[in-house]
């Protein structure tokens, strides 16, 4: 009867199908899967003449529709999702303007749902001259070469985004067969196989008949061992195949086991056990606030704004004891995968065995283990960048943000182009969870947003950099025979103190005028000359890759720029190749100027590979490492450069904003800023909040260790405001200046904005979709009585072409963007981004 009928809410994993009018689809439940199905359930589905992975949201004992199919299968025992994640999802989808199954998505490590394919078969009586389009005709000479082909390999082959109409059309004709199928997903566990030894009677006549001699081997090798030991061992320590073992087992003398195994990417590192040191008084305070906020088990967010090198992570380690206490669990989000393995090794070492790290670069099994180790609740702390967010963590009851204000923390592509901020605010309103967002720069939206008494502002003004017993450990593994600690009057008496390391401004434009073309000031010279002399390191700062940013012609004045995105090509000298940082576009270093063709070609600008080898010339005997993106690709090369550094296997680290991240360095007590300049003439309203907290965060990197430091800011623009408030570490002058400017012209935090990006090909074709749209959007605010200032362009943006795709661009102001937008009709073309980290 229809009342004993259960049906559910499917979400679809298919991209064809999603819609913003109906994001689910309604199925009924078979007898076989009532009392198995639940909110959260990874299921197939019947979808046309295909059958889809999607995900249950809800279950009822009503259906909307009057007539539903049955769901096909249940893929896991157990839910992929669960009911906060699925909320969260649709605030994301709404917040977000994002497919409700996008954001579901994002929840779930890669391999879980299989997709949806379709093979691709020519009928046999099909004619030669039944193609009526390009494609169509490509589609079958494929066919007649290949044979039946899936769709993803037609995609490959042909590359064109048309092949599957292509393929219905003929289709329709009889000329092709489509047969939908759909492919198993590529997770799964991970088995292993051991051997062991289990028979000791009679083993001679065991093995009578058998005549190679990898069998007695084998058999000598288990008895020793005394215990299983993994296949793949036995194979190469006696010769052996699986054959050899199968039939060993089959005669009783071994025995041959298969059992699930973790792929946990932090198994056999050895963290040892650290135990907490005692709070000084700025800690103790701010203490006292957090630890009832978790106490509480109601969701408080709290802005710890604290100097580099205050004790900020002592105060997440003592907030994620007081929540596992409590039975809670907790996440901790850096900002990138660089500074992952310092903030793992804290917390594994305060909390063995209980942390778990989840980032892009692990492998896809060790991402589902890890996935699968937290829904199991087997993992109480999950660390890593801005996806960690989405563990299937349970109950969840801190989450922390530390380095608040990194722009990484905002996904740009693909959607759902999210804020790990705001994604954490949601999610803890909606699990009772404590957030500590922790910076010694704070975003001024989450400044803004303490100060007016949404977020607790906690402070801590003071570098404390150890206790003695850690100093003294430090003195003598580094061979330091004096350090520069202060004590601490007003704390513990173990703890030491040291001040912020001055920073000195060099004017390059008088460096010029002394006749001083190096890239080193005078003053960077003789910093570098007296701490390489003692022994101790330096790390010199720019945010650009490569040795010279643009080429250009001295005769005819031409730039050589990248054919698809009319960008400066950056030359990169030991490859001797001009790179697209964009696109990745390369072309060999030219000979002669391909407009004019004078051979007086001149390389301009400056970066880490051209300082790299400006400080090999002026220090040959230094020890040097790079650190940027062209030496780190992998998560294991950012932790090998970074490891290098520390163990004092280089004297000078030359690094873009990596370096800037938050790192423990003890010998590091030189810093030089070889150019404060890029960041500041971008034409973005963050320019100068960028700007400050990236030579802030920079110098914090100095005076860490036992020798205290200083920096040398190198600029051809000593006055501007975000410079001279970074070096004398001035966070409140810098705020309230760079907050009355947003409030003038009406930027953010006191207006949301969002960015509407088109993109074509076609440049006219670019333009006129963003003048309709423009035209669309200046309708909607007049009739809702709302200044036409509101809206900023259309306009080509500030990279107006990117891999051979012309860009228009517009910016809108708004109390709640996304509600707004909801209310127009914006083709699929357009990329659409709320809150943007930038307007370039």
């Amino acid at each position: 009867m229809m009342e004993d009928r259960r049906f559910a809410e499917v979400v679809l994993f298919s991209p064809a199908e999603a819609s913003e009018d109906r994001p689910a689809f309604t199925y009924d439940l078979p007898d076989e899967l009532r009392g198995r199905l639940t909110v959260g359930s990874l299921v197939t589905v019947p979808f046309g003449r295909q059958r889809l992975y999607g995900v249950v949201i809800a279950l009822s004992d009503e259906s909307p529709v009057s007539k539903t199919r049955p769901v096909g299968s249940l893929v896991d025992p157990d839910p992929v999702l669960t009911p906060v994640q699925i909320a969260l999802a649709g605030w994301m989808s709404r917040e977000y303007l994002t497919p409700l199954h996008e954001c579901l998505k994002l929840m779930l490590p890669p391999g879980v749902t299989g997709y949806t394919d379709v093979l691709i078969t020519l009928n046999p009586d099909a004619s030669a001259d039944t193609a009526n389009t390009k494609t169509q005709a490509e589609l079958l000479a494929l066919l007649r070469r290949r044979g039946p082909l899936r769709g993803a390999q037609v995609r490959a082959a042909l590359r064109t985004a048309d092949w599957r109409a292509a393929a219905e059309q003929l289709e329709r004709r009889r000329v092709v067969t489509c047969q939908s199928f759909l492919a198993p997903p590529r997770a799964r566990p991970k088995q292993t196989t051991t051997a062991r030894f289990i028979s000791a009677a009679d083993a001679d006549a065991a093995l009578s008949g058998l005549r190679s001699e990898v069998y007695p081997a084998t058999v000598g090798f288990l008895r020793v061992e005394a215990g299983p030991v993994d296949v793949s061992r036995v194979c190469a320590e006696t010769g052996c195949t699986r054959y050899h073992l199968d039939k060993l087992a089959e005669r009783g003398l071994i025995a041959l086991e298969t059992e699930e195994v973790w792929r946990d990417p932090l198994a056999g590192q050895v963290f040892v056990p650290t135990e907490p040191p005692p709070l000084t008084p700025d800690q103790a305070a701010v203490w006292n606030v957090i630890k009832l906020q978790v106490a509480s088990c109601k969701s408080q967010a709290s802005l710890l704004h604290g100097v580099t090198g205050s004790g900020k992570t002592e105060i997440y380690l003592r907030a994620v004891a007081e929540a596992l206490a409590r039975g809670r669990r907790a996440a901790i989000l850096v900002p990138e995968i660089s500074i992952t393995p310092q903030t793992v090794a804290r917390f594994a070492a305060r909390f063995p065995g209980r942390v778990a790290v989840l980032h892009s670069a692990l492998s896809e099994g060790e991402r589902y283990d890890t996935w699968r180790r937290a829904r199991a609740g087997l993992v109480d702390i999950v660390v890593g960048p801005r996806s960690a967010l989405f563990s299937p963590l349970s109950p969840l009851g801190l989450i922390v943000l530390d380095e608040e204000h990194d722009s990484s923390y905002k996904q740009e592509s693909p959607r759902p182009r999210y804020h790990a901020r705001e994604a954490a605010l949601e999610l803890a309103r909606q699990t009772g969870a404590t957030v500590i967002l922790g910076s010694a720069t704070p975003s001024l939206e989450s400044y803004y947003r303490a100060q007016r008494g949404e977020f607790n502002l906690l402070e801590m003004p003071r570098r404390i950099m150890g206790h003695t017993r850690r100093l003294r450990d430090l003195q003598s593994r580094y061979h330091v025979p004096h350090i520069r600690y202060q004590d601490l009057h007003d704390g513990p008496s173990e703890a030491r103190y040291i001040p912020l390391p001055p920073v000195q401004i060099v004017d390059l434009r008088a460096e010029l005028r002394a006749g001083n073309r190096s890239i080193f000031s005078r003053a960077l010279q003789q910093a570098m000359d007296e701490a390489l002399g003692r022994g101790e390191q330096v790390i010199l700062f720019l945010n650009r890759r490569g040795t010279a940013t643009f080429v250009l012609c001295r005769d005819c004045g031409a730039v050589l720029r990248c054919p698809r995105c009319d960008t400066p090509l950056t030359y990169h000298g030991p490859r001797s190749s001009l790179v697209c940082h964009h696109c990745n576009h390369r072309e060999p270093q030219p000979d002669h100027c391909l407009q004019c063709g004078s051979k007086r070609i001149r390389y301009f600008g400056l970066g880490t590979e051209r300082v790299e080898t400006t400080v090999r010339e002026h220090w040959p005997n230094a020890r040097l490492v790079r650190w940027d993106r062209d030496t780190a690709r992998t998560h294991a090369a950012h932790a090998n450069i970074l490891q290098q550094f520390v163990d004092g296997e280089a004297d000078v680290l030359v690094g873009t904003q990596m370096i800037a991240k938050g790192l423990d360095l003890p010998l590091v007590t030189v810093v030089g800023v070889i150019s404060a300049d890029p960041a500041l003439n971008l034409p973005d309203f963050r320019s100068s909040e960028r700007a400050f907290q990236l030579l802030a965060q920079v110098a914090g990197r100095a005076g860490r260790g036992l020798l205290g430091g200083r920096v040398i800011l190198q600029t051809y623009r000593p006055d501007h405001h975000a410079i001279a408030a970074a070096a004398a570490h001035d966070y409140a002058g810098f705020a309230a200046r760079e907050l009355a400017f947003r409030r003038e012209q009406g930027y953010p935090p006191y207006r949301r904005l969002a960015k509407l990006v088109y993109e074509h090909a076609n440049p006219n074709r670019a333009q006129a979709e963003a003048q309709a749209l423009a035209d669309a959007l200046r309708g909607a605010l007049a009739r809702r009585g709302l200044a036409p200032a509101d809206l900023i362009g259309p306009a080509p943006p500030f990279f107006a072409r990117l891999r051979g795709r012309y860009r228009w661009q517009i910016v809108l102001r708004h109390a709640d963007p996304a509600e707004f937008l909801r209310a127009i009709q914006v083709s699929p073309g357009w990329r659409v981004d709320v809150d943007p980290a930038s307007v370039l």
